[in-house]
């Protein structure tokens, strides 16, 4: 039933979740801040684990030294982490907290501490009127093996996939929104919220980004199970330094359906156009470069991009068996070589509870980047997963995951193919987050 309250919320973000859909179409995942209807609960969980990954790559910012090198390296984590909730008649906060501590045997790839926090608000102001605050923010220095998608707490969407991330660059991500809902009658409901994001890389080489949106939403339930509305999405994002800017709007449709007690179903659908503005490089006349000694010159770019935005996703279980397929298109402000781009991807995760002490994962994505304003080709992302878990008793875990990643990126001319592993055991005094890793 996650898709439905997604459904009821979500369609006020608009365009902002990784900027091309609903925070859970591109997630593909259920937002766990909370867990049945206890007024308060806090779980902290720790572990440690032994590692392998393939293609570890070092993105150098000395001009003198190759750039980007690559290599395989074993290596160990140590985890730790705090979830969390507290209810009560008129209001709700939850928290979410992971630290881990990646060593690796090869000096100088990816070592480090990277961190991931996601804190949300909200509260009934009056019988008709509800206020949302939250903030998340993630500092890491891996591309794909840390993507803490675990946890967002909706209603605050998600930042651009890490996943899409090229580089073992240390990245800071931060995020900030909060909003309004109105309900008018118990079929009409009107909802207003801003946010504002940044993305900072460590590597002087890649961009830098910033942003900030704004949207509004009308929704009307046609019945207990379906319900349709409209939402209006007006945003802008920049690279600082003088990588140029975006501004975007798009208004988009959507449709939403309970099949049934286990299955939902929604759909958008709309348009965006992005107006770009930044330098480019040109090359000169021969004769003014013969004259100034200069060949190039910047010359400013402004670019007019339309296209197809929105999204759809099914999920729902059935006995010991979940599942949610979604998919999605949108603008985002991309990974700081693809600064404007439009972004395909689908997603697919299953579970299946194997018994009462252990429980099988598969998660699977492909996505792709298409440049608006850059002539570099197309990037493409594939990934695919599985873990296992299994509880040896009421606070121990043992846990194995083992991940495969390519990316084509650049027209091809860059290639990278990644598989991770890792086993290790854990400490949790409930049931172990799920996407520890």
């Amino acid at each position: 039933m996650f898709l439905f309250a997604w459904a009821v919320s979500a369609p006020l973000w608009g365009q902002y979740g990784g900027f091309g859909g609903p925070s859970i179409l591109s997630r593909g995942g259920n937002a766990g801040s909370r867990a049945g209807s206890r007024p308060i609960g806090f779980r902290p969980f720790a572990g440690v684990s032994g590692n392998y990954y393939t293609n570890l790559n070092l993105f150098n910012n000395a001009a003198s030294a190759s750039s980007f090198t690559t290599g395989d390296s074993f290596g160990a984590t140590a985890t730790a982490g705090l979830q969390g909730y507290k209810s009560s008649a008129r209001s709700s906060t939850a928290v979410d907290l992971l630290l881990s501590y990646y060593w690796v045997s090869r000096q100088g790839a990816s070592r480090g501490l990277s961190e991931s926090v996601n804190v949300s608000h909200s509260r009934q102001i009056s019988r008709r009127v509800m206020w949302f605050v939250g903030a998340n923010g993630q500092s890491t220095n891996r591309s794909v093996v840390f993507a803490n998608q675990r946890f967002s707490p909706d209603p605050v969407p998600e930042l651009t996939p890490q996943n899409e991330e090229i580089f073992d660059t240390r990245t800071y991500r931060g995020m900030a929104a909060t909003g309004f809902s109105f309900q008018k009658s118990a079929r009409l409901s009107f909802s207003a919220q801003g946010a504002a994001f940044g993305a900072e890389r460590r590597s002087v080489r890649l961009a830098d980004s910033r942003g900030f949106m704004g949207s509004g939403t009308a929704q009307y339930s046609l019945s207990r199970r379906q319900f349709v509305g409209a939402t209006f999405t007006y945003g802008t994002f920049y690279f600082p330094g003088s990588f140029g800017e975006t501004s975007y709007y798009a208004p988009q449709g959507f449709y939403g359906v309970s099949l049934n007690q286990a299955w939902s179903f929604q759909v958008m659908a709309g348009v965006f156009r992005a107006k770009t503005t930044r330098l480019t490089s040109v090359a000169l006349d021969p004769f003014i470069a013969e004259l100034t000694g200069q060949r190039t010159a910047l010359e400013i770019f402004n670019g007019n991009n339309m296209g197809f935005s929105g999204g759809a996703g099914i999920a729902g279980r059935l006995r010991e068996w979940s599942l949610g397929i979604t998919a999605m298109r949108g603008i985002n402000p991309g990974n700081g070589v693809y600064l404007t781009n439009q972004m395909t991807s689908v997603n697919l995760n299953l579970g299946h509870d194997l018994g009462r002490s252990a429980s099988w994962s598969l998660f699977a994505r492909a996505a792709e980047t298409k440049a608006l304003t850059q002539q570099i080709g197309n990037a493409r992302y594939y990934s695919a997963g599985s873990s296992l878990s299994y509880r040896l008793n009421g606070y121990l875990s043992l846990v194995g995951n083992a991940s495969l990643y390519r990316t084509e990126a650049a027209g091809q001319r860059i290639k990278l193919d990644r598989f991770s592993a890792s086993v290790g055991l854990y400490f949790s005094p409930g049931e172990l987050p799920i996407h520890v890793f």
